[in-house]
């Protein structure tokens, strides 16, 4: 609203900016870190999944967002995500 009545949408695009950012950065450098590892080390197989899914999850949501055109829209407890 703020953008709006400002007639600049500047300080949201560096607000969404910024915070996508920092959100690709924290998940990729979390899974980079656990990468390799060795096969014959189920606990750090695991941690490596657990850092990778929410990665590869964030970013492809953000993906698809981005091509939606910002046209998608579900109203609430729709199951439409399939989660």
């Amino acid at each position: 609203d703020q953008a709006l009545e400002r007639g600049s949408v500047d300080a949201v695009v560096k607000l969404l900016t910024d915070a996508v950012r920092a959100g690709i950065h924290q998940r990729f450098h979390a899974t980079a870190s656990r990468r390799k590892f060795n096969a014959n080390d189920v606990s750090a197989g695991r941690a490596y999944v657990e850092a990778y899914v929410p990665y590869i999850h964030y970013v492809e949501r953000l993906w698809r967002d981005t091509q939606n055109g910002g046209h998608e829209h579900h109203a609430e407890g729709d199951e439409a995500h399939g989660h």
